[in-house]
């Protein structure tokens, strides 16, 4: 009688114990704060239920298939240190059994290591596995000295498995809603830099600090990609002083061309020192811009899942912002010196800027000829030819870009403009015959100038045309113009070529636009090369109404 109630004494003591610890974990899922707190609470309740004195967590890292040591639990023993050594092939087969399993320090550590681990040492290891699935999740070790554990003790680890593998799938949870709302919070502020409209270079700066922060590198850098040099260069850097460092400078430029290469994040590590370095391409519909990457020098900790997936979301953000930055900048090179600045503001603050690529447009063109050029070559000395040429260019493309025009080149003496592109105007016949009368006339003032100095010129011919063009950006890697190809370019050349010094002439096209507004004298029966028949241009004498 006094057995039987003592054994039914034990298996209330038992079902205590299960009740008790499956309580207390289930009371640490419910109010722990993170993952990490969820996951140290679990550890210590399991350690203090059977005594251990210490108790070492191990989380599978799905994507690198290792045992990374996630908790620590330790109650004053010297001998966990040896535990953190269990190679990783250990605490995988250890993984693989079903059940909570006692283990000699020789089944675990190799050879080399047993002089240095107690033969007191008493280890168990407790296999983590999502039920349902029967997925490893992870594992338990838990140990002390000269004690082995009961029984009793690795039937009540069996009992707190089943709760443990729910709190590894709710911290796993935890964690991936944490790192959204930190996806988010990224997107969000880098979203915040690219809308402040940032001089190109401060705003590489600025982003490369924030990426410093939110993924703990040391060093973020870009490399944009020259297309004329067809290869990466090194654009912005923080802090610069590391890429001195010819280890550094060739890590990065490496895992740059690698990522360029294989359209794809890559990841290094350099074995000699060590240094981990990441890099995503920027390739924004089909087009290499360059890369994003971030170091930590030797020494440092590699970077993490998290950080690989925040440093993708930080380039989400930029790679519009940068594509958008370069495309400005690549109009500013190609139309700074053609439009008036005002001009090109507005053309800037426009969001679509691919005004570059060709496009068929009904524009208007002018050419502005010098007469007697050749001659006067041979008259002047070279330094006073130059300057009456430049002072000549200059006040011609004055009195074009006061009337939004856009200069298109220079050849020699002849200046040749568009009107209507980049920017759209409806009134682009009238504005190309207005500045033709005002070149004219600032032509005139010029010469006057010129004569006092004893320079005498033969004046200055106009040839208007208007017709449908190509405009855009044309030329090859070393060189390109924005510019238009079509037959009323070649027609308004011609009637250049024709005009006397003083006149303003323009093609049919041009006039049947401004007939309303103009004073013409007619000039039918024109031969040109090219046409097949004799064509009628005007001379403008004078355009109606206000200037």
């Amino acid at each position: 009688m006094g057995e039987a109630l003592e054994r039914v004494q034990r298996s209330l003591m038992t079902k205590q114990k299960e009740f008790d610890i499956i309580l207390m974990l289930d009371r640490v899922r419910d109010t722990a704060s993170g993952p990490m707190a969820l996951l140290s609470g679990v550890v210590k309740v399991v350690a203090d239920q059977v005594r251990a004195d210490f108790c070492l967590l191990y989380l599978l890292n799905a994507e690198t298939g290792t045992l990374e040591l996630k908790v620590v639990n330790e109650r004053g023993a010297e001998v966990s240190h040896f535990s953190r050594l269990i190679p990783q092939e250990a605490l995988r087969r250890a993984l693989l059994s079903s059940h909570a399993a006692a283990w000699e320090p020789p089944q675990l550590f190799p050879a080399e290591m047993l002089i240095e681990v107690p033969e007191s040492l008493c280890l168990v290891t407790l296999p983590i596995i999502m039920e349902a699935k029967g997925q490893g999740l992870g594992i338990m070790v838990l140990g002390r000295d000269s004690m082995p554990f009961t029984e009793e003790e690795m039937h009540l680890l069996e009992v707190a498995e089943s709760q443990i593998d729910s709190s590894v799938v709710q911290s796993y949870m935890y964690h991936e809603l944490s790192l959204r709302n930190k996806e988010l919070e990224t997107i969000y502020k880098f979203d915040r830099i690219r809308d402040q409209n940032l001089p190109f270079d401060e705003m590489l700066t600025v982003v490369l600090q924030e990426l410093c922060t939110v993924i703990r590198a040391q060093m973020g850098f870009v490399m944009l990609y020259d297309r004329q040099g067809r290869q990466l260069e090194l654009r912005a850097v923080t802090p610069d002083d590391l890429m001195v460092e010819p280890t550094y400078a060739q890590v990065v430029t490496y895992a740059a061309n690698k990522a360029v290469e294989r359209a794809e994040m890559v990841c290094y590590e350099e074995e000699e020192t060590h240094c981990s370095v990441m890099c995503v391409p920027l390739i924004l519909n089909g087009e290499i811009l360059g890369v994003f990457g971030a170091l930590n020098r030797s020494g440092q900790s590699g970077f993490t899942g998290d950080e690989r997936q925040l440093l993708h979301a930080i380039v989400s953000q930029m790679d519009t912002a940068i594509l958008e930055s370069l495309e400005r900048r690549r109009l500013r090179r190609l139309l700074g010196r053609s439009l008036d600045p005002y001009v090109l503001e507005r053309l800037l603050a426009d969001p679509n800027v691919d005004i570059l690529k060709g496009e068929r447009s009904l524009l208007t063109v002018l050419y502005a000829d010098l007469r007697g050029s050749t001659r006067l070559s041979e008259r002047l000395q070279p330094e006073t030819l130059v300057e009456f040429i430049n002072d000549y260019l200059g006040k011609m493309t004055e009195v074009l870009l006061y009337r939004e025009g856009t200069l298109d080149k220079y050849v020699g003496d002849e200046v040749m403009a568009l009107f209507g592109a980049p920017l759209p105007q409806p009134d682009h016949a009238l504005r190309a015959v207005r500045v033709g009368l005002e070149m004219q006339a600032a032509y005139q003032s010029l010469a006057e100038a010129w004569r006092q100095r004893g320079v005498e010129t033969d004046g200055l011919g106009i040839g208007i045309a208007t017709g449908e063009l190509i405009v855009g950006e044309m030329g090859c890697d070393r060189r390109t113009d924005y510019t238009v190809i079509g037959v009323a370019a070649n027609l308004g050349s011609r009637i250049c070529a024709a005009a006397q010094p003083g006149q303003v002439l323009i093609s049919q096209a041009t006039y049947e636009l401004v007939r309303d507004q103009v004073e013409v004298i007619p000039w039918p029966g024109m031969q040109f090369k090219g046409l097949d028949r004799p064509v009628t241009v005007y001379q403008v004498i004078r355009v109606s109404g206000v200037v």
